[in-house]
């Protein structure tokens, strides 16, 4: 026994390797069935955007996540799985049809007789009866002699439920079923909208920043080819041109920083269009200080347009009906149905004497008396699901409404925030511009205007920010509601046009 012990390793081995780590501070060296070889896919790039992959527009990089991105095609498989439940709810009180058949090859090497099992027999119950020849009584075959002898029987039966109490309720579970299962991949296909429109937002205002300080670092140039025309000529210290040095360096290195945000971001729409992050592409340029619009219609409103329009939310509300629906279900089990039946079959020997025909035909009820209890506890599982996923759906309406309600004094702030921003860049500007004649003419200091500069530097950079802000507040607003277009557009009434606003294309 000892040495049988010995022989059984804990974990077990998997290909001579063990199943698992052999202690806590050590790597598993996995064996080869459980190594699954995986590569990153081959990008195929649209044939209707291959031509113009270096100046992908809003639309162009919509189309392709839709199209490329594992979720929607979960989502899809999902829905059409659930949907598949329909049919196998009526396939259920349809007429259910099965063919048999067996073969033997039985006999006796006695001189006696020998009974032949699985011959033909006479049938009983209504609706039943047989035909043979060369049989006796009592449903067994009597071959005399001995030898061997071979039998086939094949066989057809057909069953089919009329009537279930739980028939309607089984209906409507399926139904409901597909119903949030569709619900839920226009929500996936809404998400995956506003993931892409976020991405491509946080890319244009990753290079307008980046341009934003590369405007700074000319400037900062500038600024330090004064100081150092002033130096020479004797009306300014070494302090200055140093102090202009410094600033040039920060500039710089600021837009090394850039430089690798918008790296990143690029990346990160690469991925939102379900491309590897190193794919080869660009968007094109968006026109600049495009108009920014406020949202006419009230909190209120948009609150109670979420409720009607929310895919995920109309996800919930179908899965609280069908939990109802299963109640009926669950009752049911406990109550009657009527079925009938009906079976034929033909029982073959080598000896066609032997050959004959078996049927029947049922027609029955099944009255369930006493399950142990086991039906009530099932009904009051079930009613307390259904109160469960109704108490959900109204939470999840709750945090729709919250989400509204937050995205859309986003939306305001970041409306306020361009005008802001705006009117900070024009003022930064002039106070810069007046700084710069001061110094160039020999009245102002190198700190004045290194200060004015670096409040233009930021001021520029936020203006630069705000108004791609703005379009991703306003693309999560759309979400929110529930009303963000298939291709990223959105149905908000906007100031100054009754229409829809559509982001920049």
């Amino acid at each position: 026994m000892a040495s049988a012990a010995a022989c059984i390793h804990n974990p077990p081995n998997v290909g001579g390797k063990p199943s698992a780590p052999a202690s806590p501070n050590s790597f598993w060296e996995p064996p080869k069935r459980a190594i699954t070889r995986d590569s990153v896919p081959q990008v195929a790039i649209p044939p209707d955007v291959a031509d113009r992959v270096a100046r992908l527009t809003l639309p162009d990089v919509v189309d392709i996540a839709l199209g490329n991105n594992p979720q929607t095609r979960q989502s899809y498989s999902q829905a059409r799985a659930a949907g598949a439940t329909i049919g196998a709810a009526y396939g259920k009180y349809l007429p259910q049809v099965s063919l048999n058949g067996t073969a033997a090859r039985e006999g006796s090497s006695s001189s006696g007789s020998a009974p032949l099992t699985g011959g033909t027999g006479t049938g009983t119950g209504t609706g039943s009866g047989s035909g043979s020849s060369g049989s006796s009584g009592g449903g067994s075959t009597v071959i005399r002699g001995g030898g061997y002898h071979s039998l086939f029987e094949p066989s057809a039966s057909v069953s089919w439920l009329l009537f279930d109490f739980q028939e309607s309720a089984s209906f409507e579970v399926a139904r409901q079923t597909t119903f949030a299962a569709s619900y839920t991949h226009n929500a996936t296909v809404q998400t995956v909208v506003l993931a892409v429109e976020q991405a491509y937002f946080s890319y244009n205002s990753a290079k307008a920043v980046r341009d934003a300080d590369a405007e700074t670092v000319r400037e900062d140039s500038a600024n330090l080819a004064a100081a150092n025309a002033r130096h020479t000529a004797g009306v300014a210290t070494i302090s200055d041109v140093l102090q202009a040095q410094t600033t040039l360096s920060q500039a710089q290195l600021t837009i090394e920083t850039d430089e690798g945000t918008v790296q990143t971001t690029r990346g990160a729409l690469a991925v939102a269009m379900g491309f590897p992050a190193n794919v080869p592409y660009d968007i094109a340029p968006e026109p600049p200080n495009i108009p920014v619009q406020g949202v006419t219609e009230s909190v209120d409103s948009l609150v109670q347009l979420a409720v009607r329009s929310r895919p995920d939310l109309a996800s919930f509300r179908a899965q609280t009906l069908e939990a109802q629906a299963n109640v009926g279900v669950v009752k049911g089990q406990g109550l009657p149905s009527l079925f009938a039946s009906g079976n034929a079959s033909r029982t073959i020997f080598d000896d066609p004497a032997l050959n004959g025909n078996t049927y029947s035909a049922q027609l029955g009820i099944s009255i369930p008396i006493f399950q142990g209890f086991t039906t009530s506890y099932n009904v009051l599982q079930a009613r307390e699901l259904a109160n469960a996923s109704a108490a959900n759906t109204e939470f999840q309406r709750d945090q729709v409404v919250y989400q509204v309600f937050t995205s859309y004094y986003n939306l305001r702030t970041a409306t306020s925030r361009v005008k802001s921003a705006d009117d900070l860049l024009s003022s930064a500007q002039e106070s810069y511009n007046v700084e710069t004649d001061k110094y160039k003419q020999g009245v102002g200091s190198i700190l004045d205007l290194l200060t004015a500069q670096a409040a233009l530097a930021s001021a520029r950079s936020q203006q630069a920010a705000a108004r791609w802000t703005w379009y991703s507040d306003l693309a999560q607003l759309s979400h929110d509601v529930g009303i963000l277009g298939l291709h990223g557009e959105t149905r908000l009434q906007m100031t100054g046009d009754s229409a829809t606003t559509p982001p920049p294309r």
